[in-house]
């Protein structure tokens, strides 16, 4: 059974995603490369506060760059390394992430104290139904806000219940929020 970590692990792009998929069951978020928007700058900066953060970057120039950004704008997140020979490729000699083995993303992520997380769901689709962010005509908007106001980025509603339930937000944050709205719009 793979391991289940809590905090959101950041990765430069979607092989790297397949690859931890293979070794943990995690929340995994993309940077695509050096293109860091203050948009996901600010998600990140969200995520280290609710859930904690893990940089996995590749061990080359453009991983050490990412990283230093992410550090410099959100020193508390930890940090996970594969050395140059786990990452590399034994056919193209490339450097990645993706080309690392479970076992070795296993131990870089233990070296940097990765938690395990619990799989209790406290959010379902009924939540959301409930609450008017799906099913609805002003569905899309009104989740469009509430993704704004927790910085989480803009979902769908069956991905809106997922980061609920990963980033472990608290029910009574959501429906706060969805009254200010309501109470606003009157």
């Amino acid at each position: 059974m793979k391991p289940k970590i809590k905090e959101v692990i950041i990765v430069e792009g979607k092989d790297d995603v397949s690859a931890l998929r293979r070794a943990v069951d995690a929340d995994i978020l993309i940077t695509s490369g050096l293109g860091l928007s203050k948009k996901k700058i600010a998600e990140i900066k969200q995520l280290a506060l609710t859930q904690g953060v893990i940089v996995f970057t590749d061990p080359d120039f453009p991983g050490g760059k990412i990283r230093h950004i992410i550090k410099s704008q959100i020193p508390e997140c930890k940090h996970a390394y594969i050395s140059k020979d786990e990452a590399r490729c034994p056919k193209t000699g490339k450097l990645g992430v993706e080309y690392a083995s479970p076992e070795a993303i296993i131990r870089a992520l233990s070296s940097a104290k990765a938690q395990q997380r619990s799989s209790e769901v406290e959010y379902t689709l009924n939540d959301l139904v409930q609450w008017g962010l799906v099913g609805l005509p002003n569905s899309s908007q009104l989740r469009s806000k509430l993704c704004d106001y927790l910085s989480i980025g803009h979902t769908n509603g069956k991905q809106l219940v997922n980061k609920l339930n990963s980033y472990q937000i608290p029910k009574k944050e959501v429906e706060q929020f969805l009254t200010s709205i309501t109470e606003s719009e009157r």
